[in-house]
C-alpha cells in the first residue's frame, strides 16, 4: 500500500487501484458536542514488528489546547494496512466538569472514496444478536453495525474487518458522503485511548483474504483463535435433538420421555440432547435458583439424566442458559441472588447479572456448572451472549465487558464440560473476537418451523456469514424439523454446513429418511472440513434479488461438494463447474449428480448450465482426477467422502477402509481387473453405462468393518 502524504486529506492506494481517498475526521465530546480538528503534519518512518517491515505514517491532528489526536497507519508492503488512532482530551479542572470523549462514535472516520466498486458484500447486524448479507455497491447504502466489508475492483478484492480493542470497538456504517467508520468506547469519562480500529487487505483470492486478515485481527486485538486451531466437540459429532421447537417453554420431564421412546422404537441414533429453554426456576423473566423448574421436571435432573443414558442410548444432555443466567439476569428477590452476591453485579437498570469481571463472574459460573454436573449435564448452550453491551453500556467499555465476561464463561465451562458449548445469539463483533477457546457459534437467526418463506433468510445468514464467522468458529445452522415442507433442503443445507446436525419434531413426528443421508447408523454425523459457504460467483450477488441459485461449496476427503439451491420465488438458472470448488487445481474432472446419479466430464475452466424450479435443489461433487481411482464413499450419504479412510495408493491399486455396510462407489476410467472386500472377491457394477464410476454392494457387511481393495 502507498499514500500520498503531501495533503491533508489521506489517499491510500495500491500498486494499481485507488482504495481509501479523501479521508477526513471527526471528534464528539460529552461536554463540547463535535469539534473540528486541525490538521498539523504528518510524520512517516519504516519499522519493523512481528508481522515485518512496515512503513508508519502518523497523521496529527489538534483542537485548541485541549485535544491531541493521530491517526496511524502501519503499511506492509502492498497487501496489509493495521490502522489505529490515538487520542487524549486534556481537560482537567478543579472547579468545573472535566470534559471527556463521548461513549458513542467519539470517533467518526469517514472515506468518500473508494474506487470503482465493481462488487460488494458485507455482513451487517440486523439484529443485536445476527448478521446477515448485505450486497448493494453503493456504499452509501451500507447499513449500520456492518463488521465485514468485501469490495472487489477491476484488479482485485479488498477487505476491512472493523476490531474491537481493548475499550473500543468500531463499525462502518454508509453516509452520504460515502462510508463511515464509527469508533466508540459505550462508557462516559473516559478522556484517552490507543485503539486499534480496523484491518485492511486486497488480494485475488476472497477466501485467503478472510483467513489472512482474520489472522492479522487476531494479532492486533484479540481473544480467541483461528478455527483450525480450536477443537471441534467430540459430544456434538453426532446427531441431537433439541426440546425448543418441540415443546417451547412447556419443556417438561414427560415430554422428553416420551420423544427419546419414539427414537428407540424408530432406531434413530440420537446421541445426545438439549433441554432449552422453559427448564429453568424463573420469575418475571429473571432465574430464581440453579435448580429445574420442579413442576415440569419432578424428579429433578439426575434422575432424568441416568434414565435417558442408560435406557435410552443418549451419550450426552446439555442445558440451556442466557449469559446473564436468565434474560433479565438473577431475580434479585431470591435466594440465589442472595447466596451469589460476591459473583453478581447491579447494572444502572437495576439488573443483576454475573459479574463483567474474570475472577468474580467465574465464581457464578463454577458454582452452577458444579450443580449441573452433578446431575448429569455435560454441556451447555449459551444464550443471549450480544446483550453484554445492553447491560453494561456506560458502566464499562465495551472491549472491558466483553473479554471478562467470555473468560469468566468459558475458564467453568472448560473445567466442567471440556469446553463443549454452543454459543448462541452472540454474532456481535464483541462476542466474535473474544471468546477465549469455544469452536460452536450459531451463525444464524432461528429455524422458524412456521415462516413460509423461512427457508431463504435462514440459508442466506448460515451461507453468507461464514465467510467471516466460518474464520473463527464451525458455524451451528440450526435445528431444522424432518416433518416439514423444507426438511429436505434444510438437510442438505446441514449436511454442507460442517457442524451440528440436530433436529426438533414434536413427538411423533420424525422422519428418519430425512436423517440417513446425514449420518451413520451409530448416530455419527459426515461433517464437511470447513464452514459451508457461497462459491467465489455468488460471494457478491443476491440471489434472492438477482434470482440466481444459491450456491454453497464445501470439501471432503479430496472431493469438492456443491450444494444449489432456489431461493428466488420463479424459475432460475446457473452454472456449475470446478472453479466452484476453492483450492482445487486439477485440470480435468467429473462432476456427479447426487440426485440423478449422472456424471458429466469437465476441464478445470468448464461449466455446465442448472436449471431449478421454485423450491427445488441440487447436489454435485465435484471429482478431481487425481490419479487412476478416486474413492467416492458410500452413495446414498450427501457426504460420501466421510465414509472413508485411504489405507493405501499405488499406480493400480487403492485401499480403503469404509466405516459402514451400503453400496460403496468409486471412479476409474481404466479397465477394472478386481475389487475385494475384506480379502474376498465381489461383484463390480456400474453406475451408469459405460460410465466411470463403478458400485459395489456391502450391504451384507453390517458388523464388519470393511477392507475394499480395488485394482486395475
Amino acid at each position: 500500500m502507498l499514500t500520498n502524504e503531501n495533503k491533508e486529506l489521506l489517499q491510500l492506494f495500491n500498486d494499481k487501484d485507488r482504495v481509501l481517498n479523501d479521508v477526513k475526521f471527526e471528534l464528539e465530546l460529552e461536554q463540547n458536542g463535535k469539534v473540528n480538528l486541525e490538521f498539523v503534519e504528518v510524520k512517516t518512518d519504516t519499522q519493523v514488528d512481528s508481522f515485518g517491515e512496515y512503513k508508519r505514517y502518523q497523521y496529527i491532528y489538534r483542537w485548541e489546547e485541549q485535544v491531541d489526536f493521530s491517526f496511524i497507519l502501519h503499511c506492509y508492503g502492498q497487501q496489509f494496512v493495521h490502522a489505529f488512532i490515538d487520542v487524549v482530551v486534556n481537560s482537567e479542572k478543579l472547579f468545573t466538569q472535566n470534559d471527556s470523549l463521548s461513549a458513542k462514535n467519539s470517533v467518526v472516520i469517514t472515506i468518500k472514496d473508494m474506487g470503482d466498486i465493481e462488487g460488494l458484500f458485507a455482513s451487517y447486524r440486523h439484529k443485536d444478536w445476527w448478521t446477515r448479507p448485505h450486497f448493494n455497491k453503493d456504499v452509501t447504502t451500507l447499513p449500520a453495525r456492518t463488521q465485514s466489508l468485501l469490495w472487489k475492483n477491476q484488479h482485485s478484492y479488498h477487505y476491512i474487518l472493523p476490531v474491537v480493542g481493548p475499550e473500543f470497538k468500531t463499525d462502518l456504517e454508509g453516509a452520504k458522503e460515502g462510508v463511515q467508520l464509527k469508533v466508540s468506547s459505550y462508557d462516559s469519562g473516559r478522556n484517552q485511548g490507543y485503539t486499534p480500529i480496523f484491518i485492511l487487505a486486497h488480494g485475488d483470492n476472497p477466501f485467503a483474504l478472510a483467513r489472512e486478515t482474520s489472522q492479522r485481527l487476531l494479532d492486533v486485538s484479540s481473544n480467541t483463535r483461528l478455527r483450525y486451531q480450536k477443537r471441534y466437540p467430540e459430544r456434538l459429532d453426532y446427531l441431537g435433538w433439541c426440546s425448543w421447537d418441540a415443546f417451547y417453554h412447556k419443556v417438561n420431564e414427560e415430554g422428553i420421555l416420551n420423544k427419546v421412546s419414539e427414537f428407540k422404537e424408530k432406531e434413530i441414533p440420537v446421541k445426545w440432547l438439549m433441554i432449552d429453554d422453559g427448564w429453568s426456576q424463573t420469575a418475571e423473566e429473571r432465574l430464581n435458583g440453579f435448580e429445574p423448574d420442579a413442576q415440569k421436571f419432578p424428579s429433578g435432573f439426575k434422575q432424568l439424566t441416568m434414565e435417558l443414558k442408560n435406557s435410552f442410548g443418549i451419550d450426552s444432555i446439555g442445558v440451556w442458559h442466557t449469559l446473564a443466567g436468565y434474560w433479565g439476569g438473577i431475580h434479585p428477590k431470591s435466594k440465589l441472588a442472595n447466596e451469589m452476591s460476591p459473583n453478581l453485579y447491579k447494572t444502572n437498570s437495576q439488573k443483576l447479572i454475573p459479574y463483567p469481571e474474570k475472577g468474580k463472574g467465574f465464581g457464578f459460573w463454577d458454582a452452577w456448572h458444579s450443580y449441573l454436573k452433578e446431575q448429569g449435564i455435560d454441556f451447555v448452550k449459551v444464550d443471549g451472549q450480544s446483550a453484554i453491551n445492553n447491560f453494561m453500556e456506560g458502566q464499562m467499555s465495551i472491549g472491558e465487558s466483553s473479554v471478562e465476561t467470555h473468560k469468566a464463561l468459558e475458564a467453568s465451562v472448560g473445567i466442567h464440560f471440556d469446553h463443549c458449548m454452543i454459543n448462541c445469539m452472540g454474532m456481535a463483533s464483541e462476542n466474535i473476537w473474544n471468546r477465549p477457546i469455544s469452536s460452536v457459534s450459531r451463525s444464524s437467526d432461528d429455524f422458524v418451523p412456521e415462516d413460509e418463506h423461512g427457508f431463504v433468510e435462514h440459508a442466506l445468514q448460515n451461507v453468507y456469514n461464514s465467510y467471516y464467522h466460518g474464520e473463527i468458529y464451525w458455524g451451528d445452522w440450526d435445528m431444522f424439523w424432518t416433518e416439514h415442507k423444507d426438511a429436505g433442503r434444510h438437510a442438505l443445507l446441514r449436511a454442507l454446513s460442517g457442524g451440528p446436525v440436530y433436529v426438533s419434531d414434536r413427538v411423533g413426528q420424525t422422519n428418519p429418511e430425512v436423517l440417513w443421508p446425514l449420518i451413520m447408523k451409530d448416530g455419527s454425523i459426515l461433517r464437511c472440513d470447513q464452514p459451508g459457504r457461497p462459491t467465489t460467483d455468488m460471494l457478491m450477488v443476491n440471489p434472492v434479488e438477482e434470482k440466481k441459485p444459491l450456491k454453497v461449496w464445501n470439501t471432503s476427503n479430496g472431493i469438492g461438494l456443491v450444494g444449489v439451491f432456489n431461493v428466488s420465488q420463479e424459475q432460475v438458472v446457473g452454472n456449475i463447474g470446478p472453479r466452484d470448488i476453492d483450492g482445487f487445481d486439477s485440470n480435468d474432472y467429473l462432476v456427479y449428480d447426487y440426485f440423478n446419479q449422472t456424471v458429466k466430464e469437465l476441464g478445470k475452466d468448464e461449466r455446465f448450465e442448472v436449471t431449478l424450479e421454485k423450491d427445488s435443489y441440487s447436489f454435485y461433487l465435484i471429482i478431481p482426477k487425481a490419479h487412476v481411482i478416486t474413492p467416492l464413499g458410500i452413495l446414498d450419504k450427501y457426504v460420501a467422502p466421510a465414509t472413508f479412510v485411504v489405507e493405501l495408493t499405488s499406480s493400480e491399486k487403492v485401499v480403503v477402509k469404509v466405516k459402514e455396510a451400503g453400496v460403496f462407489g468409486f471412479v476409474t476410467e481404466s479397465e477394472v481387473k478386481v475389487v475385494k472386500v475384506n480379502g474376498k472377491e465381489v461383484i463390480v457394477d456400474r453406475l451408469t453405462d459405460n460410465g466411470p464410476i463403478y458400485t459395489i454392494d456391502c450391504s451384507s457387511f453390517v458388523n464388519e468393518s470393511m477392507i475394499v481393495e480395488i485394482q486395475v
